[in-house]
């Protein structure tokens, strides 16, 4: 998915908000500002995808800042926000498939797209799909426990989401081989490596691998060698979130790719046909 002109703005509000984490003084803040703006404007482009404009951006402001990763507060927050959330409404162990996804859905929504005040609230509310492959996703799953040595990829979005991956993530493991795809460094508030090592989480899924990446949704020519060897022996791709409805669309992958996501934005629900705020569970065309 190319950029939409509103892609802008929200750029524009990334470059701001990655900025202020960062920690810097008033005189520096405004340098370091200036510089992420500059490369927006010569960089961004209708022919683009929103993604790659946002990882160059942030590059610049990481490098230009020293800090590694500005957006790591924010992740703890978001991860600390989810423990409490599922544990006010804990799983019910014989949970279904379509609960599983549910709930992953419901997770994509733990993001600093939104205020984290908020999100306690909007967990309370049910998932309905307004595009829904549910029954087809498990009708392939199904056949692959007839059969030996599947590989699925799961994706990974937001850090805050991880702890909502985690029981489909587990789950998907009756069917197949399950490898849990996270970022390789740092980028705005999705999940690394650094933040499972940080969070203790990273025993608890499964087979975790690094895309080698720190790009927003899936830069396959900048992903790992391992990374891409994997995903071309994969079956089938599980990928969360609305970078990942961006990007994999544009890389003609042969594997069919289920996408979870939530519309939170204009362009998306333009280009979905879904409306604003609702839940996507589906196979990409």
């Amino acid at each position: 998915m190319h950029c939409y002109p509103e892609c802008y703005t929200c750029l524009e509000n990334l470059a701001r908000r990655c900025v202020s984490l960062a920690g810097l003084d008033s005189p520096k803040q405004g340098e370091v500002l200036a510089a992420a703006l500059d490369y927006l404007e010569k960089n961004f482009s209708l022919d683009q995808i929103s993604t790659v404009t946002a990882a160059g951006m942030q590059r610049v402001i990481r490098s230009k800042t020293g800090n590694s990763d500005p957006f790591a507060a924010v992740k703890e927050e978001e991860l600390a926000l989810a423990r409490r959330s599922l544990e006010r409404f804990p799983l019910s162990g014989s949970a279904s498939l379509r609960e599983l996804v549910q709930l992953a859905a419901k997770g994509n929504g733990f993001d600093y797209f939104q205020e984290l005040s908020m999100l306690e609230k909007q967990f309370q509310e049910p998932v309905k799909f307004d595009r829904d492959d549910l029954d087809a996703f498990e009708e392939l799953l199904q056949g692959y426990r007839r059969e030996s040595g599947k590989k699925i990829v799961y994706l990974a979005d937001n850090a805050g989401e991880s702890l909502f991956d985690l029981p489909l993530a587990n789950s998907l493991k009756r069917w197949a081989q399950v490898h849990y795809a996270v970022k390789g460094a740092p980028v705005q508030n999705d999940l690394s490596m650094i933040d499972l090592e940080r969070s203790g989480l990273i025993d608890r899924f499964p087979g975790v691998v690094s895309t080698g990446t720190d790009s927003p949704g899936l830069d396959l020519e900048g992903a790992s060698p391992a990374f891409k060897k994997l995903l071309g022996e994969a079956d089938l791709i599980v990928a969360k979130g609305m970078g990942h409805y961006e990007t994999l669309p544009e890389l003609s992958l042969l594997q069919p790719v289920f996408l979870i996501f939530q519309v939170k934005c204009n362009p998306i629900a333009q280009d979905s046909g879904l409306p604003r705020n609702s839940y996507a569970a589906y196979f990409l065309d």
